[in-house]
């Protein structure tokens, strides 16, 4: 396929150390403002992710409602889930949030599903096991697919149909890609593909399940335009040695945890790294240009991205002036490096 220039898109984990409902409340508020500024900036979307209970890194159940509430301050950006947790969910009942969501915010809704590799720990509260998770998506993400394409929902001539219609959500859908059999498997059903931040190295794990997806959605949908979300985690600063002191108090606490989690999807490349060395391997990290070379060398999105979204994380409360900070220098210096412009919302 011919390259397009990169959309452009950020994504954010939300964190407070306080349990006061009012304090939540401050900080959802205070993220909405920060997505109606990145807004302004031009940048192309948001994507929000699903953390359930209080014993996940940046808990926030609920992402739909939370985006109705930032449409109410936007007009352009998408909003999206990065990702929405279906093995947890009814598809039925997410179908028709999505439809009612997607209605709210003029289209503006691109629904991201995943497995649920950030939420091992809450399967059991929802009676679920964490080791059936790639079984339940797989019938899960039919079901839903059924739904929103205006299926019956039970057998006969007269049997219910979903409402609101769900089509514009069926074309907006995403899937967070595990394995190269769920990449060609979003390639056959037309959804976009989505590529984490750290589950999987870009090389041997990430860029062929790209090239597994392009390939089965050209076979597939040969007159529709492929989607291609790799999210990386971006840390801009002077230079890399600048960012490295910067970060190093937060990354080096926490490595262990990062590389356990990413080795129970399958990458045990993370364990035993420095901070420098967990830096130059997985997180974009130096000066904006230093940031463009990444973009522009990553064997991911090299291999067909649409969509680069700088992943925006916090170790406690969230900071907003931090954040509104990181978001002109991902607008106005990285962006323009590798060639991107401001422009309207995903469609």
């Amino acid at each position: 396929m011919a390259h397009r220039p990169l959309r452009l898109g950020f994504a954010l984990n939300f964190r407070t150390t306080s349990r006061v409902i009012d304090d939540v409340a401050r900080v959802y508020d205070e993220v909405i403002d920060t997505i109606a500024y990145a807004e302004q900036l031009g940048i192309d979307s948001v994507w929000v992710g699903q953390h359930h209970f209080d014993n996940t890194d940046g808990p926030f159940a609920s992402p739909l409602p939370f985006l109705v509430a930032a449409a109410t301050r936007t007009s352009r950006i998408t909003l999206g889930t990065g990702i929405t947790t279906l093995p947890l969910e009814d598809p039925l009942r997410l179908a028709e949030d999505a439809a009612v969501v997607d209605a709210l915010t003029g289209g503006r809704l691109h629904l991201g599903l995943g497995t649920g590799g950030a939420n091992l720990e809450g399967f059991a509260a929802f009676g679920q096991s964490a080791d059936q998770r790639h079984a339940l998506f797989d019938w899960k993400v039919t079901a839903l697919h059924a739904a929103l394409e205006g299926r019956p929902l039970v057998p006969g001539a007269d049997a219910p149909r979903l409402y609101p219609d769900g089509t514009r959500v069926r074309r907006h859908l995403w899937q967070a890609a595990t394995s190269i059999e769920q990449a060609v498997a979003a390639g056959l059903a037309g959804d976009g593909l989505q590529q984490g931040a750290f589950f999987d190295p870009a090389d041997t794990g990430q860029a062929p399940k790209v090239a597994a997806y392009l390939e089965a959605h050209e076979r597939a949908h040969p007159d529709d335009v492929p989607r291609v979300a790799v999210f990386r985690f971006v840390y801009a600063g002077r230079d890399k040695q600048t960012v490295l002191r910067e970060v190093e108090p937060v990354l080096g606490p926490r490595l262990q945890a990062l590389a356990d989690r990413a080795a129970l999807s399958g990458n045990p490349r993370l364990r035993g790294l420095s901070v420098r060395e967990y830096l130059d391997l997985v997180p974009f990290y130096g000066s904006a240009d230093d940031i463009a070379e990444r973009v522009g060398s990553d064997p991911a999105i090299a291999a067909g991205a649409t969509d680069f979204v700088a992943n925006f994380s916090y170790r406690d409360d969230f900071d907003a002036a931090n954040a509104r900070a990181r978001l002109d220098v991902l607008a106005t210096r990285i962006g323009p490096a590798i060639g991107w412009q401001p422009a309207g919302a995903l469609r």
